[in-house]
């Protein structure tokens, strides 16, 4: 039997299934199992409860057909049982062909299992709700764990941008004061004479040489010799995404919405073939993964190592053209320094060495801090300083808008 749905509500209903088994805490099916049982207004809970009662009503009418076929039985049998004692045959020896009959043991076998099966959600009930999402390759169930597919992150962050930029949608998105914006540039072929102002980064060292040699035979440098190169402007941005998944980023619903940010940059981003993605989860230690994975690849850890974590992005990053932009998405303080625990005073000097390490690369470091406690504002406040960058003091509702809004500046910015 179907359960149909009006096409609106079912993809409506489709999707939040899909988000929420995403975010269970082991993505294994006993979880979305309590899950459901706990919550039965949960769209899993719901879809599980239907199911539920389709299986309760298939078992009582196959228990009514097992009873009713035993009873036949055990009604056949004792009519069998008086021709025998008539003709004869002993009582010991039909009592004993009675007991062995293997019909009758299968039959009291199923009606004894189906009258004590539970009647509450049962994980076959979650099996079969999240059918439909399998079937269209959303998810993958294996040995009880659920993984949710680059397809199915793909749609959550599809749903996750548009829910972000129907909140923008009311906010102008004007232009962001940094010391230097735009997206970087790279060098042409082209050549021309140097002028007053020009970067000497941009000197093409074998031209200027022969000029000055073809001028007076000699490497006699003089202002007229040297020649640059000409600059092309590049629309191209690099951006990583920095999120701590340590023990207090998973209160109030932090962690959700930073990895909710990342599927809504990611698809952003996939839009844009010229930029790219690079995220990275941190604990005590740095793992980069794909955007899409961070559904199924989550780290745990007590402890915070931020600086490795930069780094990471910031050797990732070293020979990317383009601007280069981090987010870091932190609410806690660092206490953990080349794997081993140094305490909140010793781990900010090495961060901040990081975040300078960030400007000499001229790559933007950008802090959202999910937490108001003085001291770690005013160490978000001193790492965005240093590096020039920007700091940000959201709560996880406004996570994605900021991360989105601030990328979408950065875009047009160079337009």
């Amino acid at each position: 039997m179907e359960i149909e749905y009006c096409t609106r509500c079912q993809l409506k209903s489709e999707d939040d299934l899909l988000k929420e088994v995403a975010y269970t805490t082991d993505h294994s099916l006993h979880d979305i199992l309590r899950h459901a049982q706990r919550r039965r207004d949960s769209q899993v809970g719901r879809l599980a409860s239907e199911y539920a009662g389709l299986r309760l009503q298939r078992d009582k009418e196959r228990l009514a057909e097992y009873q009713r076929e035993l009873k036949e039985l055990i009604e056949n049998a004792a009519y069998e049982a008086m021709d025998s004692i008539l003709q004869g045959e002993g009582i010991d020896g039909l009592a004993e062909r009675m007991a062995l009959d293997d019909r009758k043991k299968n039959l009291e076998h199923k009606v004894a299992s189906l009258r004590w099966k539970p009647r509450d959600i049962s994980e076959e009930d979650v099996t079969q709700a999240l059918g439909q999402h399998e079937r269209q390759g959303y998810i993958e169930v294996r040995g009880g764990k659920l993984r949710i597919t680059s397809k199915g992150a793909r749609r959550l962050g599809s749903n996750a941008l548009d829910r972000v930029l129907q909140g923008l949608s009311g906010k102008e998105l004007g232009s962001h004061p940094i010391e230097e914006s735009g997206f970087g540039s790279g060098l042409a072929i082209r050549t021309r004479q140097y002028e007053l102002g020009d970067d000497y980064s941009l000197v093409n060292i074998e031209k200027t040489a022969t000029e000055a040699l073809e001028r007076c035979g000699r490497l006699d440098l003089e202002p007229r010799d040297f020649v640059v190169h000409e600059e092309v402007h590049q629309s191209r941005l690099c951006v990583g995404l920095i999120i701590d998944e340590s023990g207090s980023m998973r209160s109030h619903h932090k962690l959700e919405a930073a990895i909710e940010t990342a599927l809504a940059l990611a698809e952003l981003v996939r839009r844009e073939p010229k930029d790219s993605l690079r995220v990275f989860v941190f604990s005590e230690q740095t793992k980069e993964i794909p955007p899409w994975a961070i559904l199924n690849e989550v780290l745990s850890g007590g402890f915070t190592n931020i600086r490795t974590a930069m780094r990471a992005f910031l050797k990732a990053a070293a020979n990317q053209k383009g601007d280069r932009q981090a987010y870091l998405i932190t609410d806690t303080e660092p206490n953990v320094e080349n794997g081993r625990y140094v305490g909140f005073e010793r781990a900010i000097v090495g961060i901040m060495d990081e975040a300078l390490n960030y400007r000499r690369h001229n790559i933007g470091l950008n802090i959202i801090m999910l937490d108001e406690t003085p001291h770690l504002k005013q160490l978000a406040s001193a790492m965005a300083k240093r590096n020039l960058g920007r700091v940000f003091f959201a709560t996880p509702r406004e996570l994605g808008q900021a991360v989105v809004e601030d990328y979408l500046r950065a875009k047009r910015a160079n337009l």
